[in-house]
């Protein structure tokens, strides 16, 4: 029973998972529809949950196979807002038909479900699970669009990519079971620290996981999938994918690289590489070949959607030098700027969403002249992506150059000028998207735009917690960080 007790906020969204199928099979065609507000009121109850987990320490379930801690305290805090922000922005999106919006609120559930799960896993096997449930969903929400070509593309390649993906991660499990006769990662540390593996299978189990998570976390070169997915899927799943696969990998690469192949340094608050292999330097090249690919290949797009695709591969760079660095501060610092990109990238799709309803279209060209008829959303949309690249004085600008002073202070510079170079190109990205909003406004359309309060109450319920974040910095760095006491060796 105190197994369950734990994982309550799990319980409380597969509850409310069942009692919306319970809804949907029972509806005989009344009016008043209650779904979505029961998926938000579950996941509400969910989230009071996680915060009354804060209050019993870090602990095992299950037989040491999930681990309740800060770090997957903080992610599943991630994953249900994000969960809760895409069911209220798809409740008004016509790219989501209402007769099918049950259907996308048992996906979404049955995700957030899913990166809860991946978040807490401290058993490879279970990490294994929850990522291949995160990304079958993953490609039916990609998919959802059933009249769309483009979304039924962006369906296929990412069931392919993450095929090789999920055997990537179980090969490296098969070798790592075999060479240590343990499944659970913090096991798996005591047997490489007692019998350290070969240099080269220690590269191959290493680079056999940054195949798999590489793809999770939308990291070079296999990041690929990002722009075709997110232009091709439905916006608001497009946001929703966009927030939550990167950072269901990266909540499982925390925990795996720094639990299983790092040991204790010398100086407080940071680790050193387990080993012969400095698997650091992968990690290195990997985020500067990240960054540059995606600020580079956004230049060059003509859809938003798309060109916000390639943003997101960008900030996967910035996240990976938050991780190598094997520094508290610097996997603070990631936390937190997957905090700001929660609300940052949620609003920014929302926005795009309204667009497409608007205007059936996702092309810079369509939208000259928007500004004359939207205002509000314009305004809201150009700070969104300003923080999502990074300008000050919005958050984004903090969250960046906390890592670049991270990496900085362990004597990359290099990788610190590549990071700075992809800001200024993802700046200019943006900066074409904001002149696309000025001009003639064209579209087949003539009749007034419709003012909705509700909408602009839903740009404020994500716009006022983003500039928060940023106001109370401080505050949430010292969150995030107190997340980090989730290695029980």
């Amino acid at each position: 029973m105190n197994d369950f007790v734990r994982v309550l906020p799990e319980t409380c969204i597969a509850l409310t998972l069942v009692f919306v199928l319970i809804g949907e099979i029972t509806y005989y065609g009344e009016r008043v529809r209650l779904l979505s507000l029961l998926s938000v009121m579950g996941l509400g109850a969910a989230l009071i949950q996680v915060s009354i987990s804060y209050e019993q320490g870090n602990s095992f379930a299950f037989s040491n196979a999930v681990s309740v801690d800060g770090l997957s305290l903080f992610f599943k805090s991630l994953f249900i807002v994000l969960a809760g922000f895409s069911v209220v922005s798809a409740a008004r999106s016509s790219e989501i038909p209402a007769k099918r919006r049950p259907e996308f609120y048992v996906l979404v559930l049955t995700s957030c479900l899913a990166m809860c799960l991946a978040a807490g896993s401290a058993e490879l096997l279970l990490s294994f699970v929850a990522l291949q449930a995160v990304n079958i969903v993953g490609h039916l929400l990609a998919g959802f669009g059933k009249r769309s070509l483009r979304s039924a593309e962006a369906g296929v390649k990412y069931l392919v990519l993450f095929s090789v993906s999920g055997v990537s991660f179980l090969y490296a499990t098969g070798i790592l079971l075999s060479a240590t006769h343990a499944l659970n990662i913090y096991d798996i540390h005591k047997a490489l620290v007692a019998n350290p593996l070969p240099r080269i299978q220690m590269l191959i189990v290493f680079m056999l996981f940054v195949l798999s998570l590489g793809s999770q976390m939308a990291a070079f070169p296999l990041s690929l999938w990002a722009p075709d997915v997110i232009e091709g899927a439905p916006t608001p799943i497009a946001g929703f994918l966009s927030v939550g696969v990167p950072a269901t990998g990266f909540a499982v690469a925390i925990r795996l690289f720094l639990a299983t192949f790092t040991e204790a340094s010398e100086v407080h608050g940071q680790w050193k590489v387990l080993g012969d292999f400095q698997w650091t330097e992968v990690l290195t090249l990997l985020a500067g070949a990240t960054m540059l690919f995606g600020a580079f290949l956004s230049l060059r797009q003509t859809s938003a959607k798309r060109m916000l695709g390639c943003l997101v591969v960008a900030q996967t760079g910035y996240y990976l030098m938050g991780l190598l660095v094997l520094d508290e501060v610097g996997v603070a610092a990631v936390l937190y700027n997957l905090l700001v990109g929660l609300f940052a990238l949620i609003g920014a799709f929302y926005v795009l969403s309204f667009f497409h309803d608007e205007l059936g279209s996702d092309q810079l060209a369509d939208y000259k002249g928007v500004l004359n008829r939207a205002v509000p959303e314009c305004i809201c949309l150009v700070l969104f992506l300003f923080c999502v690249v990074g300008v000050p004085p919005l958050p984004g600008f903090l969250a960046k150059f906390t890592l670049i002073g991270v990496v900085i202070r362990h004597g990359q510079l290099s990788l610190a000028a590549v990071a700075i170079l992809a800001m200024a190109l993802s700046t200019i990205t943006v900066s074409r998207l904001a002149f696309s909003l000025v001009g003639d406004f064209r579209t087949p359309s003539s009749k007034p735009r419709r003012v909705s309060p509700q909408r602009n109450i839903f740009l404020a319920a994500i716009l006022v917690p983003m500039l928060f974040v940023g106001v109370f910095a401080q505050f949430f760095l010292s969150w995030a960080g107190r997340s980090l006491g989730f290695i029980f060796w």
